[in-house]
């Protein structure tokens, strides 16, 4: 990417929100003045927890902080806030020149290391790079509604082709009976529709499962080049060590494996064959929920499990773990709206030679007018932008057509923590062979 130009960096950054950590009022103050020249909006913070509190209760981008505070300091603060958010950058601004501090810094994945007293060079050039790093996300973006309005065209069109067949329908019901070939014709032209409804279906599918890979990728492509940054930066404080090399090194490997079996994932289901797979239904689930963790996470979702440990299934791990997801997804989206306390709950057991598996959420539960319905094809309460309704479809076809099992859904009030919750309520049931 090219490098930015200072007039434009400033304009850029203006559209930033920044929240400032430092213990020293005075010096608060001052660095309050200088980057009021770089930043619209900028909160300030006196100490680590007054920073971790009003980090909770706003959207920042960016957050600068020192590391010498009271009650809490600035590693303590940074820690929590990894918990919450790997992705918000952190630039650090302190006169703690320790290569011990370097080394944990570069474990939290902070982005930049100022040494007071800061030269407004340094800073520039630091914060360029963060402009540059703002930049790419925003590309990202702007490449996932690229794909949500090719999505939405499709569907538009598989709902033309589909009055298209209804209107056709309608027309074979008024013929003549004695126009018996004539009929016959047109039940042919319906078929070859159907088909061709069917795969522009299906391209619908791979456009939301091409949206979801974009969407699991963004982490483990973030820890790579957070990674690679890495052992540039202790490459060039001469402090790269081979023990901390060989496990920069693992962590990259393992992410690659990851982004080559997401796209093994994507190709198997699409595969019309598939062989069935011996499971252990909680390691599959614990997989699953770990690769939704961010988006979970990030909706500041509890998930809470009881999954009995030796339920072995002779099935399709891939199927199952697609309409987990997708029933994860739709659970998300309801639960971002609520206030207060958001949990799903995930209960397996054995039942005779089958296996149930409970999926309930606290998000209030589904209209009774249209619960029915949900299973439907292109049928979706969210607005044309946000959803194309195949989601829940899919999963119903998985689970009934292709896994042999069966689905149900109802709303359901449960007790958790002594306390009465509303949600949906899906229950599955599979064969264990």
């Amino acid at each position: 990417m090219e490098k930015v130009e200072l007039e434009d960096l400033i304009v850029f950054s203006r559209t930033i929100k920044v929240l400032y950590v430092e213990g020293e009022s005075k010096l608060r103050e001052s660095a309050h003045g200088v980057f009021k020249i770089f930043f619209e909006s900028i909160d300030t913070a006196k100490n680590g927890r007054d920073g971790y509190e009003q980090f909770l209760n706003n959207k920042y981008n960016l957050i600068i902080t020192d590391i010498n505070m009271s009650e809490m300091n600035g590693m303590e603060m940074i820690s929590k806030i990894r918990e919450v958010s790997k992705d918000i950058t952190i630039l650090i601004i302190s006169s703690v020149d320790d290569k011990e501090y370097f080394m944990d810094l570069i474990k939290l994945g902070v982005d930049g290391y100022i040494l007071k007293p800061v030269k407004v060079k340094q800073f520039v050039e630091v914060l360029q790079k963060v402009i540059e790093k703002f930049q790419n996300k925003q590309k990202l973006f702007e490449y996932k509604n690229n794909l949500e309005d090719i999505i939405n065209e499709k569907t538009k069109e598989l709902q033309q082709t589909n009055q298209e067949l209804i209107d056709k329908k309608e027309q074979l019901e008024l013929l003549n009976l004695s126009l018996e070939q004539q009929v016959k014709e047109e039940v042919q032209k319906n078929i070859l529709k159907e088909k061709q409804l069917f795969e522009q279906s299906k391209m619908a599918s791979m456009g939301e499962m091409i949206g979801n890979i974009a969407h699991q990728w963004r982490q483990p492509l973030s820890a790579i080049t957070t990674s690679v940054g890495s052992i540039q930066l202790q490459k060039d404080l001469g402090i790269l060590e081979d023990d901390d090399l060989n496990k920069i090194c693992t962590l990259i490997q393992d992410n690659s494996i990851y982004l080559s079996n997401t796209i093994e994932d994507f190709r198997n289901f699409f595969k019309d064959k598939k062989d069935k797979e011996l499971f252990n239904l909680k390691a599959a689930i614990e997989e699953l929920l770990n690769l939704v963790s961010p988006t979970i996470k990030g909706s500041f979702i509890d998930v809470h499990t009881d999954i009995d440990e030796d339920i072995m299934i002779n099935g399709f791990k891939n199927e199952l773990n697609q309409s987990l997801m997708n029933l994860i997804n739709n659970a998300n989206d309801i639960l971002y709206n609520i206030e207060g306390e958001r949990f799903i709950y995930l209960k397996g057991y054995k039942q005779d030679d089958n296996v149930v598996l409970i999926f309930q959420d606290n998000g209030g539960g589904i209209n009774d007018g249209i619960i029915n319905r949900i299973f439907e094809p292109y049928f979706t309460t969210k607005h044309k932008s946000q959803g194309t309704g195949l989601g829940l479809n899919m999963t119903y076809k998985l689970i009934v057509e292709s896994m042999d099992g069966n689905i149900t859904v109802s709303n359901s009030e449960h007790c958790f923590d002594n306390k009465l919750y509303k949600g949906a309520r899906f229950q599955i049931t599979l064969p264990l062979s």
